[in-house]
């Protein structure tokens, strides 16, 4: 098992590295329609949405601001990039309800299949429990089967399904 070493996003430095796994994830998780295009061509659109990328920015940053929210670069020891996760905290007080909501996992594709992932879901789930939060949810696209696959592994469950149309 890999030692995992977690800092947190250091948000000049790391800018490039996020945005670059949050568009791998967009893509991986985004509609058969949208990922019609090849990767680089899809990167290529993404990176020329300058006020998508301020809102995902603003939301990551503002979001780190919460101590019960992780956002962080995970490395080994010889300080080699692994992972990336980002999971922001929302409450609904009505409803007794405190929500981690892991956003965002990239593992690295050399890491990949070594157990980093579901070491991450397990991170986590405990900082989630030791700050008294009691629902940890998490979502993927629905043809990204290693990732539907990881999620039921781990004892996830399915708890909304969403729609949508391409209207030509």
């Amino acid at each position: 098992m890999i030692e995992l070493i977690h800092r947190s996003i250091d948000f000049e430095r790391d800018r490039a590295y996020v945005l670059e796994c949050h568009c791998r994830i967009n893509y991986a998780c985004d509609s058969p329609w949208a990922r019609a295009i090849p990767y680089e061509e899809y990167r290529q659109n993404w990176f020329a949405m300058p006020a998508q990328i301020s809102e995902f920015w603003q939301h990551l940053q503002e979001s780190a601001k919460d101590p019960r929210a992780i956002t962080e670069i995970i490395e080994d020891e010889t300080d080699e990039i692994v992972a990336y996760l980002w999971a922001f905290f929302w409450e609904n007080k009505e409803a007794k309800i405190a929500c981690l909501e892991l956003q965002d996992i990239y593992v690295e594709e050399a890491f990949r299949g070594q157990g980093v992932a579901s070491q991450l879901f397990a991170y986590a789930e405990e900082k989630a429990r030791a700050a008294g939060i009691n629902l940890m949810r998490s979502g993927t696209g629905r043809e990204n089967a290693a990732s539907i696959a990881m999620h039921g592994k781990l004892g996830y469950e399915i708890y909304r399904y969403e729609f949508e149309k391409l209207l030509k």
